[in-house]
Formats: structure tokens, C-alpha cells, sequence
């Protein structure tokens, strides 16, 4: 795939590719790149023109010498970038930016300034811009919460609903692989190595027969990181109609807070699982998550009804 000068900029400064530690070079922040991009604008320049510019050009969009010179360094390296992201295509690895129209859709309206610049993937990319539901929960979720998820999971797939979800032990991988072996689509945000995911058997099959799809928000190879298993919840309830949360602790933990950050920022409806023996469940529905029970009402009625969310349009997931 070829990229676009503005993606290159993303790619180049906000990404690890091609950085090897050695000299204390460092990508920009997601907060660094945002206020770097506000200068651009502010001087009438697209992200691209950072390609071209020396370190006093630089330095004339209002930037410290030494922001300068980093800027100028992390876009210096675009050849072995460019060689970089070539092995990685021929390992069945892309990289999309938020300047790229295959950009997930939802994720970019709804996180804006707290989008991720670059998301590598593996897969097709046009199964994130499908509508879907978000199945979040504990690691250590009980044999009532672990039939739940698969019931849930198996009403999506039968609807035709994609499921997204983190790729973690317990709810999360319960979810995933109860909806792909019910014929269903799954949209993964990955925590830990993609690389080394896709490496896995059963992983590339669902690949390769367009039923899976995986993200890193960071360079493929990199390894599990906490910040990274936050991150990766704005992006599962930022891409889903509706996110179902199956069991939380109540005031700690991942689920729990990412849970009450999606709340607080209205980026999708919060479904909890009416469940009276989870304490963290029914704290979050006392603080505004909807309660929620399995019935044989349709999930798409219950995801798509009109509560003045905006959605982008989307399309059912179905198998070619």
C-alpha cells in the first residue's frame, strides 16, 4: 500500500518502527503529536510538509531547537521505514492512519484528539467499520459470567453483528472464539504482540478467510504493556453501537475503568449485565450503565435504537 505524504508524517513520528533505543530517540505522544499538529495548522501546513523541512524550518513553527531536531530526526527516517513496512506487508501486517480513508470510522469520530495516529493490523480492515457490539470483562469471570459471554457472543454471530473485543484471557477470549465458532466476524485490539498472534494456527485461518481481524496501536512486535490494555478499551467501546460489560470489580481494574472513561465520554451506549451478585455490575449501572439481560429481543434493536447517539452508517458483517 502506498501512503500518502500526511500518513508518512504519522507513521514516521508517532511510531517505533525503525527506532532501535540506541540514540534516546523517541516518537511523539499522542499529546505531542496533537499540539504539533495544532502548529501546522496554525502556520496553514498539512502534516506532510514535516518531510521536507530542515531543523530551522522547523524551528519556525514556534518549537524548541530541541523539538526541532527530534522532529527532524524521526522524519529522517524514511527509507528504512519504508523497508520496515515492507517486511511487515509480506508478513501479512498493514499500517492505517487517521489521515487514510480505511481508518476506522467510529474510532476516529469518537475519540478525535484520543484516536491513535497509526493502527497496525492484520486482516481486513473493512470488518472495523461493521456494526458490532463490545464484550468487555474480567480475566477471572465465573461460570455464570463465562455462559453469559457465550450466549451473548452467539446472539451477535447469529444477527450478523460483529463482536469487538481486547484479546484477553477470560471474557474477552471467551467471547471471541465462541463468535467466530459460531460463524460470526471479531475485531480484536491487542495488548500484546500481533506478530506473534498471527503466528498462531487457528489466528491466521480466520484471517485468511476474512472472519478475524487484529490491531496494535503500537509497532507489531512489541509486547504486553498496562498502558497499552487501557488504550485498548476506548478503542473497543469507540468501535462498537453498544458495549456490553459482563463482569467488572467494582472501583479497580480495567474493565471497571474503562467502563466509567467510556461513561464519562458518551462514545457508545454502556450495557451491564444485570447481574445482582457482581457488585462492580451494579455500581456501574447505579453510576449510568443500562442494565442489561438476555431476552428475545434482537441486540441490533437494542444497539441501534434512537437515544441521541450519532452513529456513522455501517454494514451487517456477512461472509463472501
Amino acid at each position: 500500500m502506498g501512503f500518502s505524504d500526511n500518513a508518512m508524517s504519522a507513521i514516521l513520528l508517532c511510531s517505533y518502527l525503525g527506532i532501535d533505543g540506541s540514540d534516546g530517540l523517541k516518537p511523539l505522544s499522542l499529546g505531542e503529536w496533537n499540539g504539533f499538529l495544532d502548529k501546522l495548522s496554525e502556520a496553514g501546513l498539512e502534516p506532510g510538509a514535516v518531510l521536507g523541512m530542515d531543523t530551522a524550518g522547523l524551528g519556525r513553527l514556534q518549537l524548541s531547537e530541541e523539538s526541532a531536531e527530534r522532529i527532524r530526526k524521526l522524519a529522517a527516517r524514511g527509507g528504512s521505514v519504508a523497508f520496515v513496512l515492507s517486511e511487515l506487508a509480506g508478513k501479512g501486517v498493514g499500517a492505517v492512519t487517521s489521515f487514510d480513508a480505511d481508518y476506522p470510522k467510529l474510532v476516529r469520530q469518537r475519540l478525535q484528539k484520543k484516536m491513535p495516529p497509526v493502527l497496525f493490523y492484520a486482516g481486513n480492515i473493512q470488518l472495523a467499520n461493521k456494526i458490532g457490539i463490545g464484550v468487555v470483562g474480567s480475566r477471572n469471570v465465573d461460570e455464570d459470567g463465562m455462559e453469559f459471554t457465550k450466549r451473548l457472543a452467539e446472539k451477535a454471530a447469529s444477527e450478523k453483528l460483529m463482536l469487538y473485543s481486547g484479546g484477553a484471557r477470560g471474557v474477552d477470549t471467551i467471547s471471541e472464539s465462541t463468535a467466530l465458532n459460531a460463524g460470526g466476524g471479531v475485531v480484536s485490539y491487542l495488548a500484546d504482540s500481533l506478530l506473534s498472534r498471527i503466528k498462531k494456527k487457528e489466528v491466521l485461518n480466520n484471517i485468511l478467510q476474512e472472519r478475524l481481524l487484529l490491531f496494535s496501536d503500537v509497532k507489531p512486535d512489541a509486547g504486553f504493556s498496562a498502558a497499552r490494555a487501557m488504550n485498548r478499551n476506548k478503542y473497543i467501546y469507540a468501535s462498537s453501537y453498544a458495549a456490553f460489560v459482563v463482569s467488572a470489580d467494582y472501583n479497580k481494574g480495567g474493565t471497571w475503568n474503562g467502563a466509567t472513561e467510556a461513561m464519562r465520554n458518551r462514545w457508545t451506549k454502556t450495557m451491564v449485565w444485570n447481574h445482582k451478585e457482581y457488585d462492580g455490575n451494579q455500581k456501574l449501572i447505579e453510576a449510568g450503565g443500562r442494565a442489561y439481560e438476555l431476552s428475545e429481543e434482537k441486540l441490533y434493536d437494542v444497539i441501534t435504537r434512537k437515544d441521541g447517539q450519532e452513529y456513522v452508517q455501517m454494514d451487517l458483517f456477512h461472509m463472501n
